[in-house]
């Protein structure tokens, strides 16, 4: 048993003891994520996991970060101590990290969270992750974010993905729903999307609209990503739920709420690009429907049901075709998308109809706060593994 994390990031650190079906190495420890980070050490059965420190980018919750970190660090021999940390090289946790003269391991950010929710459930490794979230930094330098994944303690591959779009003007990209909108609908309507279908973006200045429009044309300032948070942002805006996210998670929160007041949805037509290696999710008939029916002046809630049900078959079909290939029939699903109640429980209902064995975390969270416990037990693996290995030869 643990105790809950807080998902209160203003709130004082706390400790979660969460016990473990396999020990971490003695002196690991991980130094989580950069929003509602926390660090994980363990001691036997247990994993110990630090926080939510907040967001790091905050005085306040960087000071606290780092007193956490050296006052473990204190309690560590340098030579068992093994730092393990994400991938993305800009995140504040990474760069504490290389500052560190102990030796590191990296660890992809969607990786962590499929292994956090094993851990957490307790489900065998290895796992088929669905892992969907609005950030992650990519092995190929995209930003991931709708995955699924083959993941082990120490490896794994990626699977298939949603297909990837340009995301325009960065952190602007996370507030503005219109711009990966724009994104979408370009990418499906072809550059002049904004007279196909102009009442679309009719709310948006017409000066900025075009200024991204420009910018996604010449490919500036963008970043592809597979991002289901991002999907869902756009489609938010599409439907005509929500133009800005003024706090994390609006957009999809209303897009979600919207969803709720309707039965029996009927989801878009969708493919799976199934040869690929990894697989596509293709989103593009789908955003086409919705534009179409935005325009026919379809209710936001018939437009948000659907798409609600659209995903969850979307993510199914992937994961069913991972679990034929792979032969591994448990999954696990992370991220922080599975906050949202009809996307976790749809499909965790249509895999379990399948036949397969679904484990959700039960103790941490399925967002960023839960990074930490996945990045150790990996960490771990990954340093059992080298010292064999070094023992060996």
């Amino acid at each position: 048993m643990s105790t809950p994390l807080s998902q209160n990031e203003a709130a004082a650190p706390e400790t979660a003891r969460v016990s473990v079906s396999v020990p971490l190495s003695d002196g690991v420890l991980a130094f989580g994520a950069d929003l509602k980070n926390t660090v994980c050490t363990g001691i036997g059965s247990e994993a110990l996991i630090y926080g939510p420190h907040g967001d790091l980018s905050q005085p306040e919750a960087y000071r606290s970060f780092l007193k956490t970190v050296a006052s473990l660090q204190e309690t560590i021999e340098d030579d068992s101590c093994v730092i393990v940390h994400d991938l993305h090289p800009g995140y504040l946790s990474t760069i504490h990290a290389q500052r560190q003269t102990q030796p590191k391991v990296s660890v992809q950010h969607h990786h962590a969270h499929a292994v956090s929710c094993a851990v957490d459930a307790h489900a065998d490794l290895p796992v088929v992750g669905v892992v969907c979230d609005g950030t992650g930094f990519g092995t190929d330098g995209a930003i991931w974010g709708g995955e699924v994944l083959l993941c082990d303690d120490d490896s794994f591959r990626r699977m298939a993905h949603f297909d990837y779009f340009p995301l325009p003007g960065g952190d602007a990209a996370a507030r503005d729903t219109w711009r990966p909108a724009l994104s979408l609908t370009r990418e499906t309507l072809g550059q002049d999307c904004l007279s196909t279908a102009p009442a679309v973006f009719e709310s948006v200045d017409s000066g900025e609209l075009g200024l991204v429009a420009q910018q996604l044309g010449a490919g500036l300032n963008t970043t592809d990503t597979s991002s289901l948070g991002r999907l869902f942002d756009a489609v938010a805006f599409l439907a005509g739920v929500c133009n800005l996210n003024s706090y994390e998670g609006q957009a999809g929160q209303e897009l979600q709420a919207a969803a709720q007041t309707v039965r029996d949805a009927e989801a878009y037509s969708f493919e799976v690009l199934a040869r690929q290696d990894p697989a596509r999710i293709d989103w593009r008939n789908m955003i086409r429907e919705i534009i179409n029916e935005r325009c026919a002046g379809v209710d936001a809630a018939i437009i948000a049901g659907r798409f609600h049900k659209t995903v969850v078959e979307m993510l199914e079909s992937a994961a069913c075709a991972v679990a034929t290939k792979t032969g591994v029939s448990r999954v696990v699903l992370s991220g922080g998308c599975f906050f949202n109640a009809l996307l976790r429980d749809g499909l965790s209902g249509r895999l379990t109809t399948r036949g397969l064995e679904v484990y959700m975390h039960q103790r941490v969270s399925p967002g960023d706060a839960g990074l930490s416990l996945g990045q150790a037990r990996i960490g771990s693996a990954m340093a059992s593994r080298r010292i064999g290995n070094t023992q060996g030869t």
